[in-house]
């Protein structure tokens, strides 16, 4: 693993010292994803006759949304830790996100952005999708270089099984999995003809798929019960239920996804043209 990435050494400009300070490999995963999302979002932009630079706008407000959003629901998730801990609530760190918050509270800022500069909304989101779901991808990948949100216990003749710094003996790089099937959803998504799909399928297509890889992709994290008792699993069952929390939330995605899709048929919102928002 490889949670810091470097450290800046200590400097001292006069008498201001600053310093050291560790840069999280995590931290510029994040920035790293935001800007490959970002590059295809500008890229595809064109195809629903949206102005390239004026989406990065949109960008810009959903990545703020997102980590607040992240920050805010991982709080509650851990409510009763920082209820004792009041200290530790206010982080400038990118540690201690959960997804799902800070998927939900970036779609209400797209959202919001939308009206406030008149642009179709279900036309944004369908442009947005793809580079979220490459974005999210690159984003597990900053999870496996920081040791968190591993998986269950793997045997030990699985080759590519990880001895992660605070777990107890070999795990499956689940976070891995998670990047390879949403490259595949992605794939599947820049494979269908945008132009031709019906405002708002893409979005809709694309809520789907990211959601059956995350509900797979929490049976490895989650491990078996007995792992999860043992705290040698990142994630936990809700309650006596044979699922998490993360299954939950995945399997909400896919039905609103599939409703979203069906509901989508019906419309007749033409994507704008470039004279339109430019």
């Amino acid at each position: 693993m490889l949670p810091i990435l470097f450290t800046i050494p200590k400097l001292k400009l006069g008498p201001i010292a600053l310093g050291p300070m560790p840069i999280h490999t995590y931290g510029v995963m994040i920035v790293v994803s935001f800007l490959a999302g970002m590059w295809l979002v500008r890229k595809r932009a064109s195809l629903y006759g949206f102005n390239p630079e004026k989406v990065l706008d949109m960008g810009f407000w959903a990545l703020i949304a997102g980590v607040l959003g992240a920050r805010i629901a991982f709080i509650l998730q851990e409510l009763p830790y920082f209820l004792k801990h009041k200290d530790e609530l206010y982080s400038l760190q990118f540690s201690g996100l959960t997804s799902f918050g800070g998927e939900i509270l970036a779609v209400i800022a797209i959202v919001i952005w939308a009206k406030r500069t008149k642009y179709k909304i279900v036309s944004i989101l369908d442009l947005a999708a793809p580079g979220y779901v490459l974005g999210y991808s690159i984003g597990r990948i900053g999870c496996f270089l920081n040791g968190c949100c591993y998986g269950g216990v793997c045997s030990t003749t699985l080759p590519w099984g990880v001895h992660f710094t605070d777990a107890v003996g070999l795990h499956h790089p689940a976070q891995l999995y998670d990047t390879l099937m949403n490259l595949v959803a992605l794939a599947i998504l820049l494979k269908l003809p945008a132009t031709k799909l019906n405002p708002g399928r893409m979005a809709a297509i694309a809520l789907i798929l990211h959601g059956i890889a995350r509900f797979i992709y929490e049976f490895w994290r989650a491990g078996t019960e007995e792992q999860v008792k043992q705290g040698l699993a990142s994630s936990t069952y809700w309650g006596n239920l044979p699922i998490t929390q993360g299954h939950a939330m995945a399997l909400g995605f896919i039905i609103i996804g599939a409703v979203w899709f069906f509901l989508a048929r019906k419309s007749t919102e033409s994507a704008p043209s470039s004279a339109d928002i430019a």
